[in-house]
């Protein structure tokens, strides 16, 4: 059985008509957060970032968007990393700008930090009418038994477009950002 030309055409355009967006993957942006550096030295405060905990259904890749009860997946848009990960390196770096003097890290190394911070978010929803909301809970644990664990919570709203997965994104750093700065409000003693 011999095809034609016009037939292998036909089919080649059928099978393009098929094809879907490629798809994109989006960071929150913290790669790109340069800032100057202080000199550290032995004395240097060290805090250490644990990674941020999410509900489990939304520490993916997947990028959501809720409405009502149903949450919908983008067809064309990834995080380029678990959601947990891109918030704990923005995070990471806002806190090392606001706080120039202390050695803020989400890797752990072979010394003892001076402070942990731990950060539980227990709702990141963005709505289909553009409202997100973002509720967390983080605490200060100083590796010195003597000091008290301080514990703080917060419930943080932004509302804008969410058309296209780049909106949604700009969204969650909105959120993610003001997260940052009510922990960087609520400094520790280091």
């Amino acid at each position: 059985m011999k095809l034609s030309f016009a037939s292998l055409a036909v089919a080649g355009l059928l099978l393009s008509g098929c094809a879907s967006a490629p798809i994109k993957f989006y960071t929150l942006g913290a790669p790109a957060i340069a800032t100057a550096t202080s000199p550290l030295n032995a004395t240097t405060s060290v805090l250490l970032v644990d990674p941020i905990l999410l509900p489990d259904y939304l520490d993916s890749q997947d990028m959501l968007v809720r409405h009502g009860d149903l949450l919908d997946r983008s067809t064309n848009g990834r995080w380029g990393s678990r959601l947990s990960r891109g918030m704990t390196d923005l995070v990471t770096a806002k806190l090392s700008q606001i706080w120039p003097t202390v050695f803020v890290t989400s890797h752990a190394s072979s010394s003892t930090p001076g402070t942990r911070l731990n950060i539980n978010v227990t709702r990141l929803d963005i709505a289909a009418d553009g409202q997100g909301t973002l509720e967390a809970d983080w605490s200060f644990i100083p590796s010195d038994e003597q000091k008290p664990v301080t514990h703080h919570r917060a419930s943080f709203t932004a509302h804008g477009p969410i058309a296209t997965d780049a909106e949604n994104v700009a969204l969650t750093r909105e959120l993610v950002e003001q997260l940052s700065a009510a922990i960087g409000a609520s400094t520790p003693s280091f």
